[in-house]
């Protein structure tokens, strides 16, 4: 009898950190520190995931849709974060409910922060900091941060959940 082998891989392969919930201060204190302590031993990529990190897990808090009361009864959002390692980078993946409405605008960003090299970026984020916060929009800053600190494209998707709101997905590759 002979054996096969195959390549497919599991979800779960690779995974280094996920968590599904309330994003409050308690939990992004705990999920930062497993981030510091379980990674990498490079010190400059472990920064970078961990910036990156904290632009996400901001916009979760934020701007999820879902809403959970933290331990002071404050309203927080709820939302998932993943994150898998591979031989030559990690993946930092983001998710949280959200409205089309909400959405599209961010998705319209995304898409021009893709488009820009990394002076343009340098430069965009300079004129939105500069700019008047009521004009800013959501998003704007951080996003053009996760995609100057990871060096890569921001990479999304929008999956339709049966309540007809959205799960908008936000993804980055960090290079070790």
């Amino acid at each position: 009898m002979e054996s096969v082998t195959t390549n497919k891989r599991r979800a779960t392969d690779n995974v280094c950190i996920s968590y599904t919930g309330l994003f409050d201060s308690e939990i992004l204190t705990i999920l930062a520190q497993g981030i510091e302590g379980t990674l990498t031993s490079n010190d400059k990529v472990t920064k970078k995931v961990f910036k990156i990190f904290l632009e996400l897990a901001q916009n979760i808090s934020q701007y999820s849709l879902e809403r959970e009361p933290n331990s002071s009864g404050e309203s927080m959002g709820v939302g998932t974060m993943l994150i898998k390692e591979y031989d030559d980078y990690f993946q930092f993946s983001t998710g949280n409910k959200t409205t089309m409405e909400s959405i599209i605008p961010v998705i319209e960003k995304c898409d021009n922060i893709n488009s820009m090299t990394r002076d343009k970026l340098r430069e965009y984020r300079r004129l939105q900091r500069n700019m008047p916060a009521s004009n800013k929009g959501g998003g704007n800053i951080g996003l053009i941060q996760v995609a100057l600190t990871a060096d890569n494209p921001i990479e999304y998707g929008v999956v339709k959940c049966e309540d007809n709101n959205y799960f908008y997905i936000v993804s980055v590759k960090i290079n070790k």
